[in-house]
Protein backbone atom coordinates (compact mmCIF):
# COMPACT_ATOMS: atom_id res chain seq x y z
CA UNK A 1 0.00 0.00 0.00
CA UNK A 2 1.34 3.57 -0.90
CA UNK A 3 -0.52 6.03 1.37
CA UNK A 4 -1.51 9.57 0.07
CA UNK A 5 0.32 11.64 2.75
CA UNK A 6 2.96 10.07 5.94
CA UNK A 7 4.25 12.64 8.75
CA UNK A 8 7.40 11.56 10.27
CA UNK A 9 9.72 12.14 12.96
CA UNK A 10 7.71 13.67 15.42
CA UNK A 11 6.05 13.21 18.85
CA UNK A 12 2.97 11.52 18.63
CA UNK A 13 0.68 12.42 21.09
CA UNK A 14 -2.86 10.68 21.67
CA UNK A 15 -5.44 10.96 24.54
CA UNK A 16 -4.01 8.04 26.32
CA UNK A 17 0.17 8.59 25.81
CA UNK A 18 2.62 9.53 23.26
CA UNK A 19 5.36 7.89 21.29
CA UNK A 20 8.31 8.76 18.50
CA UNK A 21 6.98 8.37 15.31
CA UNK A 22 4.19 9.24 13.07
CA UNK A 23 0.91 8.70 10.91
CA UNK A 24 -0.09 7.85 7.55
CA UNK A 25 -3.24 8.70 5.21
CA UNK A 26 -5.40 7.16 2.64
CA UNK A 27 -8.37 8.54 1.22
CA UNK A 28 -8.85 10.96 4.10
CA UNK A 29 -8.67 8.12 7.39
CA UNK A 30 -5.65 7.01 9.00
CA UNK A 31 -4.32 3.74 7.83
CA UNK A 32 -1.09 3.79 10.22
CA UNK A 33 0.39 5.24 13.16
CA UNK A 34 3.63 4.33 14.67
CA UNK A 35 7.39 4.65 14.57
CA UNK A 36 8.73 5.90 11.05
CA UNK A 37 9.71 2.80 9.81
CA UNK A 38 6.44 0.86 10.62
CA UNK A 39 4.63 3.44 8.10
CA UNK A 40 4.08 2.79 4.88
CA UNK A 41 5.63 4.65 1.35
CA UNK A 42 3.28 7.91 0.72
CA UNK A 43 3.22 10.20 -2.06
CA UNK A 44 3.82 13.15 -0.18
CA UNK A 45 5.98 12.67 3.37
CA UNK A 46 5.90 15.68 5.87
CA UNK A 47 9.03 15.88 8.08
CA UNK A 48 8.17 16.44 11.71
CA UNK A 49 11.40 17.34 13.11
CA UNK A 50 10.85 16.55 16.87
CA UNK A 51 7.64 18.64 16.80
CA UNK A 52 4.06 17.49 18.28
CA UNK A 53 1.68 15.86 16.57
CA UNK A 54 -1.54 15.65 18.02
CA UNK A 55 -5.51 15.10 16.76
CA UNK A 56 -7.01 18.39 15.74
CA UNK A 57 -9.07 20.34 18.15
CA UNK A 58 -12.68 19.30 18.60
CA UNK A 59 -14.40 23.03 19.34
CA UNK A 60 -18.02 21.67 20.77
CA UNK A 61 -18.68 25.35 21.60
CA UNK A 62 -19.28 28.24 19.73
CA UNK A 63 -22.03 30.74 17.90
CA UNK A 64 -22.24 31.66 14.32
CA UNK A 65 -24.39 33.64 12.24
CA UNK A 66 -25.49 35.34 15.13
CA UNK A 67 -24.53 39.15 14.33
CA UNK A 68 -23.04 38.73 10.93
CA UNK A 69 -24.81 36.75 8.00
CA UNK A 70 -24.22 33.14 8.40
CA UNK A 71 -22.83 32.05 5.16
CA UNK A 72 -20.00 34.60 5.79
CA UNK A 73 -18.91 33.41 9.36
CA UNK A 74 -19.10 29.72 7.86
CA UNK A 75 -16.34 30.75 5.32
CA UNK A 76 -14.32 33.45 7.55
CA UNK A 77 -14.73 31.88 11.15
CA UNK A 78 -13.29 28.12 9.98
CA UNK A 79 -10.86 29.22 8.59
CA UNK A 80 -9.56 31.12 11.89
CA UNK A 81 -10.57 28.30 13.50
CA UNK A 82 -7.87 25.74 10.77
CA UNK A 83 -5.88 28.65 11.28
CA UNK A 84 -5.62 27.68 14.82
CA UNK A 85 -5.32 23.86 14.73
CA UNK A 86 -9.56 23.40 14.87
CA UNK A 87 -10.88 20.56 12.82
CA UNK A 88 -13.96 20.29 13.45
CA UNK A 89 -16.59 22.82 15.28
CA UNK A 90 -20.10 22.48 17.00
CA UNK A 91 -22.72 25.43 16.62
CA UNK A 92 -25.05 25.91 19.19
CA UNK A 93 -27.71 27.63 17.06
CA UNK A 94 -31.06 29.04 17.86
CA UNK A 95 -34.18 29.31 15.36
CA UNK A 96 -37.13 30.99 17.16
CA UNK A 97 -39.43 30.79 14.52
CA UNK A 98 -40.13 27.13 13.94
CA UNK A 99 -39.12 23.57 13.53
CA UNK A 100 -35.49 22.27 13.23
CA UNK A 101 -35.76 20.29 10.21
CA UNK A 102 -36.12 22.67 7.68
CA UNK A 103 -33.68 24.69 9.73
CA UNK A 104 -31.55 22.31 9.69
CA UNK A 105 -31.49 21.16 6.14
CA UNK A 106 -30.50 24.62 5.13
CA UNK A 107 -28.03 25.64 7.56
CA UNK A 108 -26.18 22.12 6.87
CA UNK A 109 -26.24 22.73 3.18
CA UNK A 110 -25.34 26.38 3.64
CA UNK A 111 -22.27 25.08 5.76
CA UNK A 112 -20.94 22.86 3.69
CA UNK A 113 -20.97 25.40 0.41
CA UNK A 114 -18.65 27.70 3.10
CA UNK A 115 -16.54 25.73 5.72
CA UNK A 116 -12.69 25.00 5.86
CA UNK A 117 -13.23 22.06 8.49
CA UNK A 118 -15.92 20.07 9.49
CA UNK A 119 -19.09 21.50 11.67
CA UNK A 120 -22.09 20.05 13.31
CA UNK A 121 -25.20 21.48 15.62
CA UNK A 122 -26.66 21.77 18.80
CA UNK A 123 -29.79 22.67 18.80
CA UNK A 124 -30.88 25.62 21.20
CA UNK A 125 -34.95 25.31 22.95
CA UNK A 126 -36.38 28.67 22.24
CA UNK A 127 -39.83 27.36 22.36
CA UNK A 128 -42.09 25.58 24.21
CA UNK A 129 -43.04 23.39 20.90
CA UNK A 130 -39.08 22.33 20.32
CA UNK A 131 -39.56 19.84 23.36
CA UNK A 132 -42.26 17.59 21.58
CA UNK A 133 -40.23 17.51 18.65
CA UNK A 134 -37.00 16.29 19.52
CA UNK A 135 -37.34 12.66 18.88
CA UNK A 136 -38.25 13.58 15.78
CA UNK A 137 -35.71 16.12 15.47
CA UNK A 138 -33.05 13.23 16.40
CA UNK A 139 -33.97 11.12 13.63
CA UNK A 140 -34.50 13.19 10.76
CA UNK A 141 -30.90 15.55 11.33
CA UNK A 142 -28.83 13.48 13.28
CA UNK A 143 -29.10 16.21 16.01
CA UNK A 144 -28.73 14.38 19.66
CA UNK A 145 -27.71 17.76 21.83
CA UNK A 146 -29.95 20.21 22.89
CA UNK A 147 -29.49 23.21 24.70
CA UNK A 148 -31.35 25.23 27.50
CA UNK A 149 -30.33 29.08 28.22
CA UNK A 150 -30.68 30.60 31.23
CA UNK A 151 -29.56 34.21 32.45
CA UNK A 152 -31.03 36.02 29.97
CA UNK A 153 -33.95 38.71 31.03
CA UNK A 154 -36.89 39.11 28.17
CA UNK A 155 -35.09 42.33 25.46
CA UNK A 156 -31.92 41.64 26.00
CA UNK A 157 -29.28 42.63 23.73
CA UNK A 158 -29.22 39.48 21.12
CA UNK A 159 -32.45 37.94 21.50
CA UNK A 160 -31.97 34.91 23.62
CA UNK A 161 -35.21 33.32 25.44
CA UNK A 162 -34.23 31.43 28.62
CA UNK A 163 -35.56 28.09 29.69
CA UNK A 164 -37.98 27.78 32.28
CA UNK A 165 -37.32 24.90 34.34
CA UNK A 166 -40.09 23.20 32.88
CA UNK A 167 -38.14 23.75 29.66
CA UNK A 168 -35.42 22.14 31.26
CA UNK A 169 -36.91 19.32 32.52
CA UNK A 170 -38.88 18.73 29.65
CA UNK A 171 -36.03 18.83 27.53
CA UNK A 172 -34.04 16.38 29.74
CA UNK A 173 -37.00 13.99 29.64
CA UNK A 174 -37.32 13.67 26.05
CA UNK A 175 -32.90 13.15 25.34
CA UNK A 176 -33.24 10.99 27.94
CA UNK A 177 -34.87 9.08 25.73
CA UNK A 178 -32.05 9.26 22.37
CA UNK A 179 -28.81 6.78 22.31
CA UNK A 180 -27.06 10.02 22.27
CA UNK A 181 -29.10 12.46 24.01
CA UNK A 182 -27.77 15.40 26.15
CA UNK A 183 -29.07 18.50 27.46
CA UNK A 184 -26.06 21.46 27.32
CA UNK A 185 -27.32 24.29 29.77
CA UNK A 186 -26.16 27.61 30.26
CA UNK A 187 -26.38 27.86 34.16
CA UNK A 188 -27.45 31.13 35.73
CA UNK A 189 -30.68 32.12 38.01
CA UNK A 190 -32.79 34.10 35.70
CA UNK A 191 -34.37 36.40 38.26
CA UNK A 192 -31.68 37.13 40.11
CA UNK A 193 -29.59 37.85 37.31
CA UNK A 194 -32.55 40.43 36.18
CA UNK A 195 -32.91 41.81 40.06
CA UNK A 196 -29.19 42.34 40.61
CA UNK A 197 -28.58 43.47 36.80
CA UNK A 198 -31.46 46.08 37.32
CA UNK A 199 -29.94 47.40 41.18
CA UNK A 200 -26.55 47.79 39.52
CA UNK A 201 -27.55 49.71 36.99
CA UNK A 202 -29.12 52.01 39.25
CA UNK A 203 -25.37 53.03 40.71
CA UNK A 204 -24.23 54.51 37.11
CA UNK A 205 -21.75 52.21 36.72
CA UNK A 206 -19.93 51.29 33.50
CA UNK A 207 -16.86 49.49 34.66
CA UNK A 208 -16.94 45.89 33.51
CA UNK A 209 -16.65 44.77 36.80
CA UNK A 210 -19.75 46.57 37.79
CA UNK A 211 -21.61 43.77 35.10
CA UNK A 212 -19.31 40.85 36.50
CA UNK A 213 -20.62 42.24 40.65
CA UNK A 214 -24.72 41.98 38.75
CA UNK A 215 -24.17 38.72 38.36
CA UNK A 216 -22.02 37.44 41.36
CA UNK A 217 -20.96 33.38 41.46
CA UNK A 218 -23.91 32.47 43.47
CA UNK A 219 -25.87 33.28 40.42
CA UNK A 220 -24.09 30.81 38.70
CA UNK A 221 -23.68 27.98 41.08
CA UNK A 222 -27.05 27.65 42.28
CA UNK A 223 -27.94 27.41 38.50
CA UNK A 224 -25.53 24.69 38.53
CA UNK A 225 -26.85 22.84 41.37
CA UNK A 226 -30.69 23.01 40.15
CA UNK A 227 -29.93 22.10 36.65
CA UNK A 228 -27.51 18.93 38.20
CA UNK A 229 -30.75 17.46 40.20
CA UNK A 230 -33.19 18.07 37.12
CA UNK A 231 -30.60 15.63 34.81
CA UNK A 232 -30.75 13.49 38.24
CA UNK A 233 -34.40 12.93 38.41
CA UNK A 234 -34.64 12.53 34.59
CA UNK A 235 -31.43 10.39 34.11
CA UNK A 236 -30.33 12.77 31.76
CA UNK A 237 -26.47 13.25 30.53
CA UNK A 238 -25.93 17.13 31.39
CA UNK A 239 -23.25 19.29 29.49
CA UNK A 240 -22.52 22.48 31.57
CA UNK A 241 -21.34 25.15 28.98
CA UNK A 242 -18.79 27.98 29.85
CA UNK A 243 -18.13 27.04 33.43
CA UNK A 244 -17.16 30.61 34.89
CA UNK A 245 -16.66 29.80 38.86
CA UNK A 246 -14.42 27.80 40.68
CA UNK A 247 -16.61 26.74 42.61
CA UNK A 248 -18.18 24.48 39.66
CA UNK A 249 -15.94 22.36 39.41
CA UNK A 250 -16.59 21.00 43.84
CA UNK A 251 -20.55 20.97 42.35
CA UNK A 252 -19.52 18.50 39.47
CA UNK A 253 -17.53 15.81 41.69
CA UNK A 254 -20.23 15.75 43.92
CA UNK A 255 -23.02 15.37 41.76
CA UNK A 256 -20.81 12.32 40.11
CA UNK A 257 -20.36 10.82 43.40
CA UNK A 258 -24.25 10.06 43.54
CA UNK A 259 -23.51 8.67 39.88
CA UNK A 260 -25.09 11.75 37.98
CA UNK A 261 -23.55 11.78 34.46
CA UNK A 262 -22.84 15.32 33.93
CA UNK A 263 -19.57 16.83 31.62
CA UNK A 264 -18.37 20.22 32.52
CA UNK A 265 -16.96 22.99 30.13
CA UNK A 266 -14.51 26.32 30.14
CA UNK A 267 -13.45 28.44 28.50
CA UNK A 268 -9.97 29.95 27.82
CA UNK A 269 -11.00 33.19 28.64
CA UNK A 270 -11.68 32.62 32.09
CA UNK A 271 -8.96 30.40 32.39
CA UNK A 272 -7.10 34.13 31.14
CA UNK A 273 -8.18 36.97 31.92
CA UNK A 274 -10.19 38.54 35.02
CA UNK A 275 -12.77 41.23 34.84
CA UNK A 276 -10.49 43.56 36.94
CA UNK A 277 -7.53 43.68 34.44
CA UNK A 278 -7.15 47.36 33.63
CA UNK A 279 -7.01 47.07 30.01
CA UNK A 280 -10.36 45.83 29.68
CA UNK A 281 -13.76 47.70 29.32
CA UNK A 282 -17.36 46.96 28.26
CA UNK A 283 -16.09 45.04 24.97
CA UNK A 284 -15.01 42.55 27.30
CA UNK A 285 -18.71 41.63 28.34
CA UNK A 286 -18.95 38.25 28.18
CA UNK A 287 -21.99 35.84 29.19
CA UNK A 288 -21.20 34.64 31.85
CA UNK A 289 -18.73 36.93 32.86
CA UNK A 290 -15.09 37.52 33.31
CA UNK A 291 -14.55 36.92 37.41
CA UNK A 292 -11.54 37.36 39.79
CA UNK A 293 -8.94 35.60 40.26
CA UNK A 294 -10.04 33.30 43.12
CA UNK A 295 -12.44 31.58 40.68
CA UNK A 296 -9.76 31.58 38.12
CA UNK A 297 -7.29 29.33 40.09
CA UNK A 298 -10.63 27.65 41.08
CA UNK A 299 -11.18 26.51 37.61
CA UNK A 300 -7.63 25.72 36.49
CA UNK A 301 -7.68 23.16 39.69
CA UNK A 302 -10.91 21.45 38.05
CA UNK A 303 -8.76 21.52 34.75
CA UNK A 304 -5.18 19.92 36.18
CA UNK A 305 -7.45 17.33 37.93
CA UNK A 306 -9.68 15.93 35.96
CA UNK A 307 -12.95 17.64 37.11
CA UNK A 308 -13.21 19.84 33.84
CA UNK A 309 -13.75 17.60 30.85
CA UNK A 310 -13.59 19.93 27.89
CA UNK A 311 -12.48 23.41 26.50
CA UNK A 312 -14.70 25.23 23.99
CA UNK A 313 -13.95 28.83 22.90
CA UNK A 314 -17.66 30.17 22.92
CA UNK A 315 -16.31 31.99 19.91
CA UNK A 316 -19.04 34.75 18.41
CA UNK A 317 -18.36 37.33 16.51
CA UNK A 318 -20.33 40.41 17.81
CA UNK A 319 -19.80 44.19 16.29
CA UNK A 320 -19.16 46.00 19.47
CA UNK A 321 -19.69 49.67 20.18
CA UNK A 322 -17.22 49.93 23.46
CA UNK A 323 -20.25 52.11 24.44
CA UNK A 324 -23.04 51.31 26.81
CA UNK A 325 -22.11 48.98 29.12
CA UNK A 326 -25.50 47.33 29.70
CA UNK A 327 -26.91 47.31 25.88
CA UNK A 328 -23.45 45.84 24.61
CA UNK A 329 -23.53 42.40 23.06
CA UNK A 330 -21.86 39.50 24.98
CA UNK A 331 -18.98 37.52 23.36
CA UNK A 332 -15.51 37.38 22.05
CA UNK A 333 -13.65 35.47 19.95
CA UNK A 334 -11.33 32.59 20.33
CA UNK A 335 -11.03 30.03 17.71
CA UNK A 336 -7.60 31.31 16.57
CA UNK A 337 -6.21 30.92 19.81
CA UNK A 338 -7.42 28.32 22.09
CA UNK A 339 -4.91 26.08 21.44
CA UNK A 340 -1.82 28.42 21.91
CA UNK A 341 -3.30 29.99 25.04
CA UNK A 342 -3.22 26.29 26.75
CA UNK A 343 0.19 25.42 25.94
CA UNK A 344 1.36 29.10 26.88
CA UNK A 345 -0.55 28.65 30.34
CA UNK A 346 -1.23 25.54 30.34
CA UNK A 347 1.55 23.26 29.04
CA UNK A 348 4.11 25.57 29.84
CA UNK A 349 3.36 27.37 33.07
CA UNK A 350 0.89 25.06 34.62
CA UNK A 351 2.52 21.46 33.67
CA UNK A 352 -0.49 20.36 31.82
CA UNK A 353 0.60 17.00 30.38
CA UNK A 354 0.07 17.14 26.52
CA UNK A 355 -2.44 13.92 26.97
CA UNK A 356 -4.54 15.60 29.27
CA UNK A 357 -4.69 18.72 26.57
CA UNK A 358 -5.58 16.10 23.77
CA UNK A 359 -8.26 14.94 26.17
CA UNK A 360 -9.97 18.43 26.95
CA UNK A 361 -9.61 19.58 23.32
CA UNK A 362 -10.23 16.90 21.02
CA UNK A 363 -11.35 13.07 22.91
CA UNK A 364 -13.77 14.00 25.32
CA UNK A 365 -15.39 16.42 23.05
CA UNK A 366 -15.72 14.18 20.59
CA UNK A 367 -16.94 11.61 22.93
CA UNK A 368 -19.69 13.44 25.02
CA UNK A 369 -21.09 14.57 21.49
CA UNK A 370 -20.96 11.21 19.65
CA UNK A 371 -18.58 11.86 17.27
CA UNK A 372 -15.63 9.13 18.51
CA UNK A 373 -14.15 7.02 16.86
CA UNK A 374 -14.40 9.17 13.61
CA UNK A 375 -13.13 12.50 15.37
CA UNK A 376 -11.23 13.91 18.41
CA UNK A 377 -8.94 9.98 18.03
CA UNK A 378 -5.76 9.11 16.70
CA UNK A 379 -6.40 5.75 15.57
CA UNK A 380 -6.55 3.77 12.34
CA UNK A 381 -9.57 4.26 10.82
CA UNK A 382 -10.01 7.74 12.12
CA UNK A 383 -10.61 11.34 10.14
CA UNK A 384 -7.13 11.97 9.37
CA UNK A 385 -7.76 15.29 11.35
CA UNK A 386 -4.42 16.76 12.60
CA UNK A 387 -2.73 19.57 14.11
CA UNK A 388 1.15 20.13 14.35
CA UNK A 389 2.00 21.72 17.26
CA UNK A 390 5.37 23.80 17.69
CA UNK A 391 6.05 23.94 21.41
CA UNK A 392 8.98 26.24 21.18
CA UNK A 393 7.67 28.64 18.46
CA UNK A 394 6.79 32.43 19.73
CA UNK A 395 4.40 33.88 18.15
CA UNK A 396 2.50 37.82 18.85
CA UNK A 397 -1.14 37.55 18.83
CA UNK A 398 -2.92 39.90 15.83
CA UNK A 399 -6.11 39.97 15.44
CA UNK A 400 -7.53 41.82 11.91
CA UNK A 401 -11.08 40.07 11.48
CA UNK A 402 -14.48 40.18 13.33
CA UNK A 403 -15.05 40.39 16.58
CA UNK A 404 -12.82 41.05 19.93
CA UNK A 405 -9.91 39.22 21.12
CA UNK A 406 -9.06 39.44 25.18
CA UNK A 407 -5.10 39.02 23.57
CA UNK A 408 -4.13 41.44 21.64
CA UNK A 409 -0.16 41.84 21.38
CA UNK A 410 0.28 38.84 23.67
CA UNK A 411 3.00 36.82 23.15
CA UNK A 412 2.61 33.02 23.04
CA UNK A 413 5.02 30.14 23.47
CA UNK A 414 3.78 27.08 21.77
CA UNK A 415 1.50 27.38 18.46
CA UNK A 416 -0.13 25.02 15.56
CA UNK A 417 2.17 25.06 12.23
CA UNK A 418 0.02 22.83 10.04
CA UNK A 419 -3.46 21.81 10.26
CA UNK A 420 -4.81 19.21 8.55
CA UNK A 421 -8.74 18.12 7.73
CA UNK A 422 -9.42 14.64 6.48
CA UNK A 423 -6.09 14.13 5.08
CA UNK A 424 -6.09 17.76 3.31
CA UNK A 425 -3.94 20.33 4.41
CA UNK A 426 -6.22 23.25 5.21
CA UNK A 427 -3.75 25.78 7.12
CA UNK A 428 -0.15 26.70 7.38
CA UNK A 429 2.16 28.93 10.11
CA UNK A 430 -0.95 30.10 10.82
CA UNK A 431 -2.94 31.11 7.78
CA UNK A 432 -5.51 29.23 6.20
CA UNK A 433 -5.58 27.99 2.22
CA UNK A 434 -8.35 29.64 0.86
CA UNK A 435 -8.78 26.40 -1.64
CA UNK A 436 -10.36 24.53 1.12
CA UNK A 437 -13.68 26.71 0.96
CA UNK A 438 -16.54 24.49 0.66
CA UNK A 439 -14.35 21.04 2.17
CA UNK A 440 -15.87 20.84 5.65
CA UNK A 441 -18.99 18.64 5.77
CA UNK A 442 -21.70 18.13 8.79
CA UNK A 443 -21.08 15.43 11.17
CA UNK A 444 -23.87 15.35 12.85
CA UNK A 445 -26.54 13.83 10.37
CA UNK A 446 -28.98 10.89 9.78
CA UNK A 447 -27.99 7.70 10.23
CA UNK A 448 -28.84 7.29 6.81
CA UNK A 449 -27.29 10.28 6.12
Amino acid sequence: MKADLALKGGRVVTHAGEFDGGVAVQGGKVVALGSDDALPEAARTIELEGRVLMPGVVDPHCHLGVNYDYDDDMSTETAAAAAGGVTTVLLFIRNPNGSYIPFYKDRRARGEAHAHVDFGFHFGIQREDHIPEIGRVAVETGVQSFKCHMGYEPGNSIGIVSSTDAWVFGAMREAAKLPHGVVSVHCENTELAHLLKNEMMQTGRQDLPAYTESRPAFVEEEAISRVVRLAEITGCPLYVVHTSVGAGPALVREARSRGVEVTMETCPHYLTRTAYDRDLDARAKISPPLRDRENQEGLWRGILDGTIDTLGTDHVPFQKTGGDLWSEKPGVVSFAWELPLMLHFGVHERGLPLSHLVRLNSYNPARRFGLLPRKGFLAVGADADLVVVDLDEERVVDHSGKGTCLYQGWKLKGWPVLTISKGRVVAEDGVADPAALGTGRCVTVPEAG
